[in-house]
């Protein structure tokens, strides 16, 4: 009877640590860079139909003063997302994000495509998986 009690209890063990893994994934890390802009973005899922994603923009080109108000899209084969009339702080970085709905994940192999407006200028950075 031990014996019995001792292999189901592993059992069922064993079955609440393999479901525990499948939903605790790591996050995926895009970064890039161009010519005044690098960046970040942290992809999280929160379950199967959505996402969290995080970006951190950084102007690492020569006046910063000059950029004023940007706008950012991030374009990923699950969807876009974007913000508009949004300014860096003193060191020139930007932090935002989102929970989107989502038709698919998010995937190691995906590239994201950000494009940046600010002060009649753009840029298009592809970011890969890190």
């Amino acid at each position: 009877m031990k014996k019995w009690c001792v292999a189901l209890v592993s059992v069922l063990l064993f079955i609440s640590l393999v479901g525990c893994q499948s939903k605790d994934e790591k996050p995926l890390n895009f970064s890039g860079k161009g010519d005044h802009w690098s960046t970040k973005v942290i992809v999280k899922s929160i379950g199967d139909k959505k996402e969290n994603k995080k970006i951190n923009l950084t102007y690492i080109g020569n006046d910063l003063d000059s950029v004023g108000e940007f706008e950012f899209k991030l374009d990923a084969p699950n969807g876009q997302w974007g913000m508009g009339a949004i300014k860096l702080d003193k060191e020139g970085k930007f932090e935002g994000e989102s929970n989107m709905n989502i038709s698919e994940k998010t995937s190691k192999s995906n590239q994201l495509v950000l494009h940046i407006e600010w002060a009649n200028q753009s840029e298009e950075i592809v970011l890969e998986n890190k």
